[in-house]
């Protein structure tokens, strides 16, 4: 009983120095736009939080890396800018400058993952290396998107485009073969797949990538981190395997 006694002011002095040390550098805040899909980011039902997704799953391990605590603030889409500028948020990190109008006046991070489109048809249309090998194709795309490696295609009329509004559209049209092959975001195919395990085995992606988009965090003018903090906690997510291992359980490859 007495050594039990002598014990417990070791294991509160341990517990008092352990639990600041983890956030030793404050609160990182990270916004999440409330119209990123699916598995970049879960919403909770009322979209009012974030429940889970890429973003969630990255920004806990670089808050981690940086020995502070990660706090989600779900914004609309058209106050992203804002919000970020005025310091509402230190980062936002489904980012790429070209996305944002007021890119000059905020902070880049090195590239933490990448959004990357591929061709995605039903098994059996043979393996497509080079975009010249869709002429003559029906190429399902995604209404209002810009596809600018496939323009030429259009515009002499050696294929044609089939807008849909989402994805699961773009899937369903493959299905009925009213089109050849569609583009899809890699992330987004493999969150499909995920959730129709059964209808995907009827799927293939083929070789070719139509886009690489890099994608990073913007950073607040007066943020509590600074952009070179980030980049170190990104690197060593890189150099422990950490990011490799995130990014490994989005992707998807047909059986």
């Amino acid at each position: 009983m007495v050594a039990l006694n002598k014990a417990w002011p070791v294991l509160l002095a341990g517990a008092m120095l352990s639990t600041p040390a983890a956030h030793a550098g404050g609160v990182l805040k990270i916004g999440v736009s409330d119209s990123d899909a699916p598995p970049i980011v879960e919403l909770t039902p009322d979209n009012q939080a974030l429940a889970s997704g890429l973003i969630k799953e990255l920004g806990d391990a670089l808050a981690g890396e940086l020995g502070m605590k990660p706090q989600y603030v779900v914004i609309a889409r058209k106050r992203v800018e804002n919000a970020i500028e005025t310091g509402k948020v230190n980062i936002v990190c489904n980012a790429n400058p070209e996305w944002f109008g007021n890119a000059t006046r905020l902070g880049w991070t090195r590239e933490f993952y990448p959004q990357i489109e591929r061709v995605l048809s039903l098994k059996g249309v043979p393996d497509i290396h080079h975009v010249d090998e869709m002429a003559s194709k029906r190429i399902g795309t995604i209404r209002g998107y810009s596809y600018p490696s496939l323009e030429h295609l259009w515009a002499v009329g050696r294929t044609s485009r089939v807008d849909e509004p989402r994805l699961e559209l773009l899937v369903k049209s493959l299905q009925k073969k009213l089109t050849d092959v569609a583009i899809s975001s890699e992330l987004e195919l493999a969150w499909w797949a995920k959730t129709n395990p059964q209808e995907a085995r009827a799927f293939k992606q083929h070789p070719i990538t139509i886009s690489y988009m890099p994608t990073m965090c913007a950073v607040a003018p007066n943020a509590t981190v600074s952009v070179d903090k980030l980049n170190q906690g990104i690197e060593a997510m890189r150099r422990n395997g950490k990011l490799k291992s995130i990014l490994k359980t989005y992707e998807w490859q047909a059986e």
